[in-house]
């Protein structure tokens, strides 16, 4: 009886899982693909009989599809009963370029396809899906970083979605249109143009290029990086000579953030190696960062992109200086952060962090004696100075340094002669720097986290001009300098400021400009999308 009772059971289970998975399949004689029905019949009729849930569509997406066609009466927007208006072919051969349209390769979802997939009900609703998933990506984005993965798909509101589709016939620029679905900043918006204007032209290359350095194998450098080049449509294949070749690295170094000098240097190699797809998703991940930050104060604010090595000020939301930066090494990483400028330091003293002077003070003190006078520090145990001249600096090492150094200022002090002082939890700032030839350098990835800003006088100048019933001027400000006075300038007016990492910019020709990722970052969330340099 036991042994009937389970078999009675397996047999139910089995045919309810077989009536389920009857239920689900399409049926291919159903009058929802009978082309002497109307398309605006055979819609009402794949709603009634949930055809897109045996399609397998999303939730997120199905549910909104359905309304979207009940509250216009079922009639179709891409086709007519026989096959796809204009409208409808044009937007089916945009989504051959996702990248262009500024999503990652494999974020549409996927569909049960089979030999109905190219009937104009299933395209009907598959051209609709499309947009409602791509609207609502450029809006809100499409990674959750709290989970480390893609965001459920989800359709945008019913209301955006007509009024988009209803914009169809007549758009003229397809990359601004799809520009102005996602947030409004000017440099998304150059972004998103230039990220269309660049993949939807052509098929995307996948060839990743594993070019060695010069000195380890020249022959293959060169080959490799021929070859590349060549795959970037920067040299022409049957033009391959000296003169052509070097004229080519420069172009393409000037679109990499490099310096055009011809020189076949690491990071060069590194954007070299780099497939074009790969590049197209840093741009889509770069479009992704600006839909993560509040957007910047119309008034003023201060903007700082580390992978570009620029300060930006703006007032009025109108470019009003820029400077190039140092940032920090890979091993001393500038933080992203938001915060507001809060003061103006000039001649400013230089405590250093505790992993500094235990890193680099003592090994360079215990080489030499007169390394803090000659240097102008002051050495401090707790509040009290102490004569570095009078310490066994051979006692201490690095996990039992009790000291605190600083600075004195002027022209030597690390800070340089002016600070810009900003509430953190980093305990880093902008300041001005006595080394000045790492200005002229394209990879400026120098310092120990601090931001260090060329002709940061200027900056402060541009600052104290425009901050509202301050009593120090720009005159003030080369008075203080000019008498090496320590002084603390305290803004009227604190300055928002955003500290970003955006790799991926335009120049002023609207093109898009690939900077080397220096800290690896853009690999963190380009392995959450399952975008890979290499093609397996």
């Amino acid at each position: 009886m036991k042994f009937s009772r389970v078999l009675l059971l397996f047999l139910t289970a089995t045919l309810t899982l077989i009536l389920i998975r009857c239920n689900s399949e399409i049926d291919k004689t159903d009058p929802v693909f009978d082309r002497k029905v109307s398309l605006k019949k055979r819609i009402s009729l794949a709603i009634e009989s949930d055809l897109l849930t045996k399609l397998n569509f999303p939730d997120g997406i199905r549910d909104s599809v359905y309304a979207f066609y009940e509250s216009r009466d079922f009639r179709p927007v891409w086709a007519n009963d026989s096959m796809l208006l204009e409208k409808g072919t044009k937007w089916k051969a945009l989504l051959d370029f996702p990248c262009a349209l500024g999503l990652p390769d494999n974020r549409f979802f996927e569909f049960k396809e089979d030999s109905l997939t190219s009937s104009s009900i299933i395209q009907e609703f598959l051209l609709t899906a499309r947009l409602a998933q791509l609207q609502q990506d450029l809006k809100v984005g499409f990674l959750d970083t709290a989970v480390n993965a893609y965001r459920p798909i989800v359709s945008i509101d019913l209301k955006s979605l007509g009024k988009s589709i209803r914009q169809m016939d007549t758009v003229k620029n397809w990359g601004n249109w799809l520009a102005k679905m996602g947030p409004s900043r000017p440099e998304y918006q150059a972004l998103a143009k230039g990220l269309f204007r660049y993949a939807s032209k052509k098929e995307l290359s996948d060839i990743h290029f594993e070019i060695p350095a010069l000195v380890e194998d020249s022959l293959r450098c060169i080959a490799l990086s021929t070859e590349s080049l060549i795959d970037k449509d920067y040299l022409d294949s049957k033009k391959t000579d000296d003169a052509s070749f070097w004229d080519a690295m420069g172009r393409f170094q000037a679109d990499n953030g490099l310096k055009a000098d011809g020189v076949i240097g690491v990071y060069t190699r590194k954007a070299l190696d780099e497939s074009e797809r790969y590049k197209c998703h840093r741009a889509i991940l770069s479009m992704e960062r600006w839909r993560w930050r509040e957007p910047f104060p119309l008034d003023r604010y201060l903007w700082v992109n580390i992978p570009e090595y620029k300060l930006r000020l703006f007032y009025n939301d109108s470019l009003l200086s820029e400077h190039r930066i140092v940032v920090g090494k890979p091993e001393n990483q500038t933080p992203q952060l938001s915060s507001k400028l809060r003061a103006i330091v000039s001649l400013p003293y230089w405590t250093q962090p505790q992993s500094i002077a235990s890193k680099e003070f003592l090994p360079a003190i215990q080489r030499n004696s007169n390394y803090a006078a000659k240097n102008h520090y002051k050495v401090y145990r707790g509040e009290t100075e102490v004569d570095p001249t009078t310490i066994n600096w051979k006692r201490y090492k690095e996990k039992n340094f009790p000291f605190r150094v600083r600075q004195e200022p002027g022209e030597d002090n690390a800070l340089g002669l002016v600070k810009f002082e900003f509430n953190n939890k980093y305990g880093v700032y902008i300041h001005d720097t006595p080394a000045k030839g790492f200005f002229n350098k394209d990879i400026r990835a120098y310092s120990h986290g601090c931001m260090r800003c060329d002709l940061p006088d200027s900056l402060a100048r541009f600052i104290l001009t425009r901050d509202d019933k301050q009593k120090m001027t720009r005159d003030s400000l080369d008075t203080l300098i000019a008498r090496k006075e320590h002084f603390t300038i305290s803004l009227r007016k604190p300055i928002p400021m955003q500290v970003d990492y955006i790799t991926v910019t335009v120049n002023e020709r609207g093109n898009l400009v690939f900077f080397p990722d220096v800290y690896d970052r853009d690999e963190k969330y380009l392995k959450m999308m399952k975008i890979y340099p290499k093609v397996n």
